[in-house]
């Protein structure tokens, strides 16, 4: 005969709480992923660079970057972004 495993109600009360847990504090995680810096690529050229890479991040908040790094504009010299939107990548230059 099979040894059956008896569980109690207590159990999957608990184990659902646990699994709620993990998965708020998971959420929670990605509402406040870290921002990527500024970083100068070149600078004789005065060029800059930025990730938004991940959930956190998106196009949008790469351009706030840069609007915020250069008070009078700035034009892109290269975006990328891969396949599933996982990366994106700003180079660029202030006016």
């Amino acid at each position: 005969m099979p040894f059956l495993f008896i569980v109690n109600e207590s159990f999957y009360m608990k184990y659902i709480l646990i699994l709620s847990v993990i998965f708020v504090i998971g959420c929670a995680q990605l509402m406040n992923g870290q921002i990527q810096p500024v970083t100068l690529k070149d600078a004789k050229n005065k060029v800059w660079f930025t990730t938004c890479s991940g959930a956190s991040e998106d196009w949008y908040s790469c351009n706030q970057k840069a609007i915020k790094t250069c008070q009078n504009g700035y034009y892109a010299l290269d975006k990328y972004e891969n396949a599933n939107g996982g990366i994106r990548e700003l180079t660029f230059k202030c006016n």
